[in-house]
């Protein structure tokens, strides 16, 4: 009779892989890499950080502000003068997300004109998520543009969460368009796909209070 075989756990995993040295010199290197890039952005982001503190705002990063619930209105004009500067990419990733606040929806124009050009990886997806955070009915023609925009590459799927959100009937009708664009089809059918569970929750709500209504009246 054969012995059933028994899975590790990720301990045990983990304590087999630390026998091995070959994966724990990779380990070690990828660590000193992993530190090296946050010294030099830390190095790099110095001027932003000197300058929030000198507005009251103590902050060792732009990204502390991304995960803030804090509000911090007067950092938006120093956030959009320095998400022009020649810092790394990751760097102005975090000051463009930063921007993600209602607050700043008076950038709006600004921010549009910095996505169209941006070259960036990273700091392209961040302007991705922040206009699609602040966009309202207003603006929803020009960024209903850009997630049409196939120059604007992957970075759409971040758009279309200003779609999702929207009344307006045209956000619907553009998200189903945007579903036939290959880049795009998966994010779309996600969203569908979320909405139509959520549709399906609501409508057991809505029949259990019925429900309940009516057990009351008997």
């Amino acid at each position: 009779m054969t012995k059933k075989w028994k899975p590790m756990t990720a301990a045990e995993a983990m304590a087999e892989f630390e026998k091995d040295p070959a994966f724990v010199e990779r380990r070690r290197k990828r660590e000193e890499e992993l530190q090296r890039a946050e010294e030099e952005y830390a190095r790099a982001e110095a001027p932003l950080v000197e300058a929030l503190r000198m507005a009251r705002v103590p902050v060792s990063s732009a990204w502390d502000l991304v995960n803030t619930r804090n509000t911090y209105e007067r950092s938006l004009p120093i956030l959009l003068e320095h998400l022009q500067r020649p810092y790394p990419d990751a760097v102005r990733e975090g000051i463009a997300r930063a921007l993600a606040v209602p607050a700043a929806k008076f950038a709006w124009p600004f921010l549009v004109e910095l996505y169209r050009q941006e070259a960036g990886r990273r700091t392209k997806q961040g302007l991705a998520v922040t206009l699609s955070n602040i966009a309202n009915n207003d603006t929803l023609d020009e960024l209903i543009s850009l997630a049409r925009d196939p120059a604007h590459g992957e970075t759409r799927v971040l758009l279309l969460d200003a779609l999702r959100r929207s009344q307006l009937p045209e956000a619907c009708t553009t998200l189903i368009e945007l579903g036939r664009d290959p880049m795009l089809q998966k994010a779309v059918q996600e969203i569908f796909r979320k909405e139509a569970q959520r549709e399906r929750r609501r409508l057991k709500r809505a029949e259990a209070r019925m429900a309940k209504k009516k057990g009351t009246l008997h």
